[in-house]
């Protein structure tokens, strides 16, 4: 890893940003390229979880140590048997849990993971070519979606706990989109699902909303052409204030990002920010604390 950037970013009441520089870091990487990364909270401690690859390795990070005011200080570096290039923490059954996923595997893979170890459990046959790959909650279901850009294939599954055996996925929905969806950006407001996208193919941007049975696909609430802006972007991830309204950030290759606050009725956003960061970032890590949001931006 070359450097990184740690940047605290806290809404204010009257839903401006302020953005606070944090010390540099440096993730336990020993040079190699993070390919994915994720965050969950155990027993109110956050912990951030780096996946490398050649060989492929999970790094254990404390997001923030208050007995040492240390960030991503480093826990444990563990070896995995799977190449991984998404990688996503969700809650089942009360207990957190890791799923990865590659674009060369026919395979889910799901982890437990207690702060100290992280335990294989099982893997889900999806096929392979799969681009985005996401766990969602509704009520008290627990699923995953898989979409696939270049076929349009997306895929839902309900991830259930069977008499004999930790884990499982089954599938409940399948649909075929238009190809070229990129950059998907989920997030809740209120009970429901939503998400974000751009497609790259017919130069649109989407606003999604879940329908709210789990053997339902997703309709649009807003559909229109993308701007040059939106079609620059190189990463879209969505984060919350306090009270936990929905916001997203952006970023292109040349450093710039932009902060946007999207609007009650999901049909729109306001820009809030916008900002110059360190330009070829190749992996952006999001944490979602109580009252603020980390972003580190890594450049491998």
């Amino acid at each position: 890893m070359k450097a990184s950037t740690l940047i605290e970013v806290k809404v204010k009441p009257d839903n401006t940003l302020e953005l606070t520089p944090l010390p540099q870091v440096k993730i336990a990487s020993q040079d190699q390229t993070v390919t994915a990364s994720t965050s969950v909270d155990i027993n109110e401690c956050s912990y951030s979880i780096f996946s490398l690859q050649n060989p492929s390795v999970l790094i254990v990070s404390k997001t923030f140590d208050a007995k040492s005011q240390s960030y991503f200080s480093h826990q444990i570096s563990i070896p995995c048997e799977y190449p991984i290039d998404t990688l996503h923490s969700f809650y089942f059954g009360g207990q957190p849990w890791l799923l990865s996923y590659h674009q060369n595997s026919d395979y889910v893979q799901f982890y437990r993971f207690d702060g100290k170890t992280i335990t294989p459990v099982t893997a889900i046959r999806i096929g392979k070519g799969f681009t985005t790959v996401q766990p969602l909650y509704y009520r008290n279901d627990v699923f995953f979606v898989a979409y696939n850009k270049t076929s349009g294939d997306v895929v839902k599954f309900q991830i259930v706990a069977p008499a004999y055996s930790p884990l499982y996925a089954q599938q409940v929905w399948s649909a075929t989109w238009a190809q070229g969806w990129t950059r998907f950006a989920f997030f809740r407001l209120g009970a429901e699902n939503f998400f974000i996208k751009t497609n790259e193919k017919y130069l649109k941007v989407n606003i999604d909303h879940f329908m709210d049975s789990i053997e339902l696909g997703s309709h649009p609430v807003l559909n229109e052409a993308a701007s040059p802006t939106m079609l620059a972007q190189s990463d879209v991830q969505t984060f919350y204030d306090a009270n936990q309204n929905p916001f997203f950030f952006t970023y292109q290759p040349d450093g710039v990002m932009t902060f946007n606050r999207f609007d009650g009725n999901c049909e729109d956003w306001k820009l809030a920010l916008s900002t110059q960061q360190a330009e070829d970032v190749t992996l952006i890590h999001n944490v979602q604390l109580s009252s603020r949001t980390l972003i580190l931006l890594l450049q491998n």
